[in-house]
């Protein structure tokens, strides 16, 4: 079929609104992506971002190439800067196995079509193994056990990893770079209301400085949401069934690194009042207990979570906690009009375990379909379909954490139908559908007691023996790192040791 057309008329303003990190995020991927040709513009309030839960973010691997790898920024800057630290993995306590880690890298090796843990469950169910299923399926276990580093100190990578950063100072480094590398203008006002055009569009925004005009904005305000839900009126959707948490209780305690090392990892622990997350920084460590409302209460979680992180529980130190509400559930669009939301103010599912790769593959998504001035809508439904997608995903995964959780925070018979089939699926042994493999390896990571082997594994002899290479070079490989990688705070204190003088060896890249 062809047509005539007209041909689309370019963007030529986009504002993002919200001084958040998911806004600075968002100014940097555009500005950097678009080179120039769309005026990117941040209103944002006066003053520092100030997170409160969490002080620490966790960032995906894709964080670093989707940001300051396309800019020429040295991970060794950036890591500086926000007073970064490794994060290879998560590692969950109270389950059984008690503990047992989840690679960033969370999807196991393919052995003939099969991932690698369905030998393992094979291996297990015959008595050929006692070993635990992560040690077995993938390398990085023992070395975090070690507390390795994901780098040598020549800055060679060993294996992959994301990272952990002070929010705030990860948000101010993106918005210096926003400004001077890219190319941003920054205004520095409140909003105040809009001004629309006869379909509904936002044509400019009224700020206490002034009036700002875009033909495409962007909400990155956080959980009000203050273009689609207080200007456009977008409904929020809450979520439906039952949520693991509504609350988190956050706590920063200080950790000397330099005489216990740092674990290059999270923690999550599984307690009868909800989730402990735990971010460590070099010098202070994160800790947060996400909650739900509706079984205990802040004092009580004050006191679980005082006590887990080794504080007392006096009124001084019940002050230093900081307690957070949010609303699992997202808006019933993502996109309207010519606005759409990003991060929080599209929705949340569990803060503590957002890294942002979410709003980058968003954000990848927007610069594929980047919308034309005459047809801002044109990219809106697939947009917030992805959105949804990634919402329900992030929700599952929390539900599944609660509903496995010896804590028993969740009824197995209470969650969604789709999850009791992915449950049921794991236990027969069946191979996972399209789009259920995080939910299918996080349960046998934390369930693996609860599944069969594949009974297909029977007809192919050949897979059998190849898993058996597989699981013997994932050894080898694990001894090889475990001789020569350096400690994780080895490593940091390199990077983050004073400029070396002339003639002698810098510092990692």
């Amino acid at each position: 079929m062809t047509t005539d057309a007209e041909p689309p008329t370019p963007l030529g303003r986009i504002l993002i609104a919200g001084g958040t990190l998911t806004a600075w995020i968002a100014a940097v991927r555009l500005a950097s992506a678009l080179r120039g040709t769309v005026r990117v513009t941040v209103v944002a309030p006066a003053g520092p971002v100030r997170p409160t839960s969490p002080q620490v973010t966790a960032l995906s691997p894709a964080f670093r190439d989707a940001l300051f790898d396309r800019l020429g920024t040295p991970e060794s800057t950036w890591m500086r800067a926000c007073s970064a630290s490794f994060n290879a993995a998560t590692k969950f306590a109270g389950w059984r196995p008690d503990p047992v880690y989840l690679p960033d890298a969370a999807t196991p090796p393919d052995c003939e079509g099969f991932p690698l843990t369905d030998f393992w469950q094979l291996r297990r169910r015959t008595g050929r193994t006692t070993e635990p299923v992560d040690h077995a399926c993938f390398v990085v276990p023992p070395l975090l056990d070690a507390g390795k580093s994901p780098r040598w100190l020549d800055g060679r990578a060993a294996f992959p990893y994301g990272w952990h950063a002070d929010s705030g100072l990860l948000a101010e480094f993106l918005r210096r770079t926003a400004v001077d590398t890219c190319g941003v203008r920054v205004r520095t006002a409140e909003i105040l209301g809009a001004d629309r055009d006869d379909a509904g569009l936002i044509t400019a925004l009224h700020t206490t400085g002034g009036r700002e005009e875009a033909d495409l904005f962007l909400d990155c305000t956080g959980p009000a949401a203050r273009l689609m839900s207080g200007l456009l009126g977008e409904p929020f959707v809450p979520a439906a069934g039952h949520a693991p948490a509504d609350r988190t209780a956050t706590v920063t305690v200080p950790h000397d690194t330099a005489r216990l090392g740092i674990e290059p990892y999270t923690t999550v622990t599984a307690l009868p009042e909800g989730m402990l997350w735990r971010r460590p920084l070099p010098g202070r460590c994160d800790a947060a207990l996400a909650y739900a409302s509706t079984r205990t209460t802040p004092d009580e979680v004050a006191g679980v979570l005082l006590r887990a992180v080794g504080l007392p529980g006096t009124d001084a130190a019940r002050r230093t906690v900081t307690h957070t509400a949010f609303t699992p559930g997202r808006l019933r669009r993502s996109w309207a009009g010519n606005c759409l939301a990003l991060g929080a103010a599209a929705g949340s599912a569990d803060p503590l375990a957002e890294d942002h790769a979410t709003t980058l593959d968003l954000l990848d998504r927007l610069l594929r379909d980047l919308p034309s001035r005459t047809a801002p809508e044109a990219p809106a439904a697939r947009f917030d379909a992805a959105a949804a997608a990634h919402h329900d995903r992030a929700l599952d995964l929390a539900r599944l954490r609660h509903a496995t959780s010896p804590a028993g925070q969740t009824d197995p018979a209470a969650l969604p139908a789709r999850l009791r089939s992915v449950l049921r699926a794991h236990a027969a042994g069946l191979a996972p559908a399209p789009g259920e493999l995080p939910l299918r390896t996080l349960l046998t990571v934390l369930t693996p007691h609860t599944a069969a082997p594949p009974a297909a594994l029977a007809h192919h002899p050949h897979a059998v023996r190849a898993a058996e290479d597989a699981f013997t070079r994932i050894r080898r490989h694990q001894r090889t790192l475990l001789e020569t990688l350096p400690p994780a705070h080895s490593y940091l204190a390199h990077l983050t040791a004073p400029a070396a003088a002339p003639g002698r060896a810098h510092a990692p890249a």
